[in-house]
C-alpha cells in the first residue's frame, strides 16, 4: 500500500499551531515573572490537620516591597476557635531595591472541627496617604481532630486522693538555708550597718552636664546596635528618652511626661529648640509610628533619626561647652 504524503497546507497548519503554542507559553511565563516582581503577601501553615491542643505554625510573608513603609497585619490573640501561643519577630531581608518581610506565629486549637484562618490585610504606605495600597492573604483551613477513644472498654473507677506521710528530714536543706540567711541578716545589721553610720554616707557623684550625658548615651546606644538585631521599639524608646531627658535638664521643659505634639509646641518657646523643629518632629513621629502604629521603618530611617539627634545636641548645646569644643560660629540668642 502506498503511504499518503501530507500536503503543504497540513504542514503549514501544524507549524502555525506549534508557533501559537510557543507564543502562548512565553506569554504565560512572562506574566508569571512580572507578577512575582510586584508586591505580594502570602500565608501558609505547616500542618492542615492537628490533634486537639497540638501546636502548628502560621508563616506570613510580604515580598517585593519597595522602600516605603508597611503596616503589618493585625492578628488578634484568639480568632475562630484558634489561639495564638507565640509570635516571632518580623524578620527583614533586603535585596537591591526590594524588601522581604517574614513572621512565624505559633497557633493551637482546643475545639474540634474544621476552622478557617481568615485573610489578613497588609497596608503599603505611600507619601500620599490617599494612595495607600492594601494586600490580603488567602484564607486557610485547619482541621482540629479529637483523640480517638475506645468505647468498647469499660470506664475505670476514679482513684481516691492518697496522702503522703510527713518526713521532717526531707526538709532539712530548706531549714538549714533559712537559718543561714537569718544569721547573715543579723550579722549585716549588727556590724556593717553600724560601720556605715560611723563612716557617714558617701557623697553623691555629681551628674554630667546635660549635653555630655546625652552624647555619651547616644554613643552607647549606637554601639549596642539594637535596630540591627530587630529590636526596633527598644531602639526608638531609648533614643527618644535620651532626647527628652536632655531637653528636660537643659531647658527645664517637662519633656518626659509630654506627648509628641505637646513637646513640639513647648519647644517653640526656646529659640534654639525651635530652630530644630524639623529634626525633632522627624525623630519623635518616626518613633511613634514604630512604637504604637506597628509600622516598620526602613534602616535608612533608623540611621537618620540617630544623626538628627546628634544635630539637635550640637545646635542646642550650652555656650561654654561650644567654646570648649572650638566652635567658632557666633552664638545665637536663646530664650525659654
Amino acid at each position: 500500500m502506498t503511504a499518503v504524503q501530507p500536503s503543504y497546507i497540513d504542514v503549514f497548519r501544524r507549524s502555525l499551531a506549534r508557533l501559537g503554542m510557543m507564543v502562548l507559553l512565553c506569554w504565560l511565563m512572562a506574566g508569571t515573572v512580572f507578577a512575582q516582581q510586584g508586591p505580594a503577601v502570602s500565608a501558609a501553615v505547616d500542618s492542615a490537620a492537628i490533634r486537639i491542643g497540638e501546636q502548628f505554625h502560621l508563616k506570613l510573608e510580604a515580598s517585593g516591597m519597595g522602600r516605603g513603609g508597611l503596616i503589618w497585619a493585625e492578628i488578634p490573640d484568639t480568632f475562630n476557635h484558634l489561639q495564638v501561643v507565640a509570635r516571632g519577630p518580623v524578620d527583614t531581608l533586603a535585596d537591591a531595591d526590594k524588601i522581604l518581610y517574614r513572621q512565624d506565629i505559633t497557633l493551637t486549637g482546643f475545639d474540634s472541627g474544621a476552622w478557617e484562618i481568615p485573610a489578613w490585610t497588609f497596608t503599603i504606605l505611600s507619601s500620599d496617604s490617599a494612595r495607600n495600597d492594601t494586600l490580603r492573604t488567602q484564607p486557610l483551613s485547619v482541621q482540629v481532630q479529637t483523640v480517638p477513644v475506645d468505647t468498647t472498654k469499660p470506664f475505670r473507677p476514679i482513684k481516691q486522693v492518697r496522702s503522703v506521710p510527713f518526713n521532717l528530714l526531707a526538709y532539712w536543706p530548706y531549714m538549714a538555708g533559712g537559718l543561714v540567711l537569718i544569721a547573715l541578716v543579723i550579722v549585716y545589721w549588727l556590724f556593717f550597718r553600724k560601720r556605715k553610720k560611723a563612716a557617714g554616707e558617701a557623697p553623691e557623684i555629681p551628674l554630667d552636664p546635660p549635653y555630655e550625658e546625652a552624647v555619651k548615651s547616644l554613643k552607647k546606644l549606637e554601639r549596642e546596635q539594637l535596630w540591627q538585631h530587630q529590636q526596633i521599639k527598644v531602639y526608638y524608646t531609648r533614643l527618644t528618652d535620651i532626647l527628652r531627658r536632655y531637653i528636660e535638664r537643659q531647658f527645664g521643659i517637662y519633656a518626659m511626661e509630654q506627648t509628641t505634639e505637646e513637646l513640639l509646641d513647648a519647644a517653640k518657646g526656646v529659640t534654639r529648640l525651635n530652630q530644630q523643629q524639623n529634626n525633632l518632629k522627624y525623630i519623635l513621629q518616626t518613633a511613634d509610628l514604630a512604637k504604637f502604629a506597628k509600622v516598620l521603618p526602613l534602616p535608612e530611617a533608623h540611621e537618620a533619626s540617630l544623626k538628627k539627634a546628634y544635630e539637635v545636641l550640637e545646635w542646642t548645646r550650652p555656650q561654654e561647652e561650644a567654646g570648649k569644643a572650638g566652635d567658632e560660629s557666633p552664638e545665637k540668642p536663646r530664650s525659654k
